[in-house]
């Protein structure tokens, strides 16, 4: 075969896949509209027989006959669609209905599906009717992201001791998204949280302890306060910082000396950290400590520091004032610049 015979072939195999894949895209779009086309009534129906469930407690004996006989996979988009929404006893009532109807088994059939999108469906209608102790959890470590997400979901609605332990241990694992769902999962859960969290912040430093030391600073509980301090001392300094926003969002008297030796810390962010620290403290002792902090090289450090001194009332105003008339220019501008600034402007800037 000569090189433009091969060049045909090639192009035309070519030609022949891409046909192949346009068929299959408008063949599943021409089925999935005809099977919406299809199931428009009983959806509708399907639809005012849950409102109605919530409305009135318990569905019609019609009703409760027309959700049994709906194909199966449009009770589950019914229930998952629905239930979110509800609150309180609805939502419990709703549950009750999925189960009584035999919702359970094919969610739990729907999470062991070799294909992620049914087992992201069937992990979402777990979460929101009950079930799937013994299925759920191993898919934690599932390989598709939003798999992991809907399972850390899940998770929030099943606290048990070992399921926290579990999300705990998922925080330097997870990818940016999942990880955000982990840590709103626990700062939800908060007491159930903050055992594991103490347990795993004594064991861990470094990077491993950053995405906790943030769940932690969102709890603020006491139980944190040795940790904090601990990692107040770490090599690393984003840790250092958010250590530092740990121990002020708890604060103590062991831990406003240690904030006041961190604004003199050699990275730019601790110090910084430790100055909003103090100021949300509302220590005013700490503004002759700050108020050095207006001349520092690093503009983040200035502002925080300004900010700090604003918080702490007349004392900190104080420093802020003669800060105007400093010679160093930016000292005097960054004072003006926080003086100036609304109220709730600067509550909004501050960390």
């Amino acid at each position: 075969m000569d090189p433009v015979q091969l060049v045909r072939s090639v192009l035309l195999i070519e030609i022949i896949a891409f046909a192949g894949a346009l068929a299959v895209f408008f063949g599943h779009a021409v089925v999935s509209n005809a099977r919406e086309r299809r199931w428009a009534v009983a959806t509708a129906r399907g639809r005012r027989a849950l409102m109605e469930v919530v409305r009135t407690g318990r569905p019609t004996k019609a009703d409760e006959a027309l959700l049994r006989g709906l194909p199966t996979r449009l009770k589950v988009r019914l229930f998952t669609e629905l239930i979110p929404s509800i609150s309180g006893q609805g939502r419990a009532q709703l549950g009750a209905l999925a189960r009584e109807i035999g919702l359970v088994p094919v969610a739990e059939r729907l999470a062991r599906s070799r294909s992620w999108r049914d087992r992201l469906l069937g992990v979402r209608l777990l979460a929101t009717i009950g079930g799937g102790l013994d299925i759920v959890p191993a898919l934690l470590d599932d390989g598709h992201s939003g798999v992991r997400a809907e399972a850390v979901e899940w998770a929030g609605e099943h606290p048990t001791p070992e399921i926290v332990e579990r999300l705990v241990g998922l925080l330097p694992a997870t990818d940016c998204y999942g990880r955000f769902v982990v840590r709103d999962t626990l700062l939800r859960l908060r007491a159930a949280t903050i055992g594991p969290l103490v347990r795993y912040l004594e064991t861990h430093d470094g990077a491993a302890a950053e995405p906790a030391l943030d769940v932690a600073a969102g709890i603020a509980h006491p139980a944190f306060s040795a940790v904090a301090l601990r990692l107040c001392h770490d090599p690393d300094a984003p840790v250092r910082a958010r250590a530092a926003a740990l121990a002020g969002a708890i604060g103590s008297e062991e831990a406003m000396g240690v904030l006041q030796r961190m604004v003199h810390d050699d990275d730019a962010g601790v110090r910084a950290a430790a100055a909003a620290a103090l100021g949300r403290l509302g220590h005013w002792p700490s503004a002759a400590v700050i108020a050095p902090l207006l001349r520092d090289r690093a503009w983040i450090v200035r502002s925080q520091g300004a900010l700090a001194l604003r918080g702490l009332g007349s004392p900190g105003h104080l420093y802020l004032r003669r800060g105007l008339t400093d010679e160093d220019p930016f000292a005097a501008d960054i004072s003006r610049q926080v003086l100036d600034l609304p109220e709730s402007s600067a509550e909004r800037e501050r960390w």
